[in-house]
């Protein structure tokens, strides 16, 4: 059964009013479907299998399969999404990846604007992660690809936009193969959050526990 574990939590900041924040990770343990959220232009496609599991343990993790060749550019899957979002906040998201080698392929977090997410999938574009406003790129390590690494990211979102999508963005040859497993996303109260098969909406949340700023900053280190 796949673990999504959610926690609101202060941060509290000297004399700064307390910053409600929600905590969200994911897995693919037990996953039998091909669980992202979409690509452009079936750019990629993916698999869910135990053996893409990070820690060998009984669970499974996400296979991202480049479609495209390296004149292409980029091909980009689309982890999750979060809306409903302020000019200045911030959302930092935290993955790992597997690269296969010192060459290409290459791995980088990053995300793109897309302005017309919403709850209701008939309102405007709805739940349509191609919606493209702006890539926001993010982390541009592509790491020491050596076996499993951790990459985050924190955006800060820009006046004009409300919402962003998480890309897993693959570098290549076609078939070039990236492994991706055990997301985790930080992002404020007020915001929604989709990850594969469900949406956080409204403050339906868990809390499970109270954490500090400094703890919740640990988990991206």
């Amino acid at each position: 059964m796949r673990k999504i574990m959610l926690t609101i939590f202060a941060i509290s900041l000297l004399a700064m009013p307390a910053l409600a924040v929600q905590l969200y990770t994911f897995d693919w343990n037990s996953g039998t479907d091909a669980d992202y959220l979409g690509c452009f232009d079936n750019d990629i496609s993916v698999d869910v299998d135990g053996a893409h599991n990070r820690t060998g343990s009984a669970g499974s993790g996400l296979q991202l399969t480049k479609n495209t060749p390296i004149t292409d550019g980029v091909a980009q899957a689309f982890l999750a999404a979060i809306w409903n979002l302020e000019a200045g906040d911030e959302v930092t998201v935290s993955v790992w990846r597997y690269d296969m080698g010192s060459a290409m392929p290459y791995f980088r977090l990053w995300s793109h604007y897309n302005d017309a997410l919403v709850n209701d999938a008939a309102a405007g574009r709805g739940q349509d992660m191609e919606a493209n406003d702006g890539n926001m790129q993010g982390d541009n390590n592509f790491g020491l690809q050596t076996g499993w690494e951790q990459s985050s990211h924190t955006w800060t979102i820009e006046a004009g936009h409300t919402g962003i999508v998480i890309d897993a963005t693959v570098y290549g040859n076609y078939g070039s193969v990236i492994l991706v497993d055990d997301i985790v996303i930080a992002a404020p109260d007020h915001a929604d959050v989709r990850l594969p098969h469900e949406i956080y909406s409204g403050g339906v949340v868990t809390p499970v526990e109270t954490h500090s700023w400094s703890a919740v900053k640990a988990i991206f280190q």
